[in-house]
């Protein structure tokens, strides 16, 4: 054990050599459980039914995503089971999108090369598609980026299969890339390809503005995102965002295959092209939520208006008694790790 890599809400990710890989630098995933709740079976249950999932994700065939390595079970656990699991998975060198971004392109990346970053992730999403997988949340964060624009996905706890309930604590985290359809949808009845475009094109609008969305349903952008988006050329670039950014999965591309169609530089869609004629951009407003407005010091276009309050959907039994925070760090396995590597 080297390093902590990472400490979320729900997990801990530290950096490790693996002796018996040539000291090859592993990543160590662990569970980082409620401490309250580490005597609900049903609660520790399904934390490691998601870690389990993931593991399952990391074998589909693409060369993004990091290679797994291999499953061990402690047989020490805090938990009311034993036999606790450690996912340990192929480190990626680098730094995350988010970072680079913020930290070199602050005003947003060249528009060319960031269409040729996210037709690499595309082209993933149309791989994980194809496998009956959505990945719901293109946070630039669970993608690193190393020499030559080599990008690798990393945030693989977010990804559900196609029509299934996702595991509770996959509703939560921060919107800003997630679809708003699938948001706090229980019933899996959502879990649809469209879910991706709406995150894919988040994440376009974030590389070429260096503006994060924003979580709001009907308001994602900025004035200042909004602004750039506006002005890129060619026309073709703010087209694909808008198409795909829209509140309902039905306005969006059906399928990924169709965004890969018309994202090469020579292939952009224009105002003639079906389906983006009357296209337009989520126009961001400012004061009380209302088309007068949104419309206040500019003359940008309303948009689409839905007004959906944030409410939690109808779920079941079982599903509503494992809603609960998450934790803010239970750091148990990875200190007894570190200790044993000591």
């Amino acid at each position: 054990m080297k390093s902590l890599l990472f400490e979320g809400a729900s997990y801990q990710i530290a950096l490790a050599e693996d002796t018996a890989l040539d000291d090859k630098l592993v990543c160590v995933k662990t569970i980082a459980y409620d401490s309250k709740r580490l005597q609900d079976k049903a609660y520790v249950v399904q934390r490691r039914k998601a870690l389990h999932q993931e593991m399952t994700f990391l074998t589909l065939s693409s060369h993004l995503l990091p290679e797994p390595l291999d499953w061990i079970q402690l047989e020490e656990s805090e938990t009311v089971l034993s036999r606790e699991p450690v996912l340990v998975y192929e480190y990626m060198p680098g730094e995350t999108l988010f970072e680079h971004v913020k930290e070199k392109h602050p005003t947003g990346m060249a528009p060319f090369r960031a269409l040729r970053l996210i037709r690499e992730v595309a082209g993933f999403l149309a791989e994980i598609h194809g496998e009956g997988w959505v990945f719901r949340n293109l946070d630039p964060r669970h993608i690193v980026i190393s020499v030559d624009d080599i990008i690798h996905m990393v945030g693989a706890s977010n990804a559900a299969k196609i029509g299934e309930r996702p595991l509770h604590m996959q509703n939560k985290g921060e919107w800003a890339y997630i679809a708003p359809e699938i948001r706090e949808e229980l019933s899996g009845q959502f879990i649809k390809r469209q879910a991706d475009l709406y995150s894919l094109a988040a994440l376009f609008s974030f590389l070429v503005t260096g503006e994060e969305p924003r979580e709001s349903v009907e308001n994602p952008l900025t004035r200042a995102a909004y602004e750039k988006l506006a002005a890129l050329d060619p026309q073709g670039l703010t087209l694909l965002i808008a198409k795909n950014m829209q509140p309902m999965a039905k306005n969006r591309q059906a399928r990924i295959e169709k965004f890969l169609e018309l994202s090469l530089p020579q292939t952009l869609p224009t105002p003639q092209s079906k389906d983006f004629g009357l296209m337009a951009l989520p126009a961001p407003w400012t004061g009380a939520e209302s088309p007068d407005s949104r419309a206040m010091k500019s003359t940008l276009s309303p948009g689409p208006l839905i007004s959906v309050e944030r409410q939690a959907q109808q779920q079941s039994k079982d599903q509503g008694q494992l809603e609960a925070a998450e934790p803010q760090g239970c750091r148990g396995i990875l200190s007894r790790l570190f200790n044993r590597a000591r």
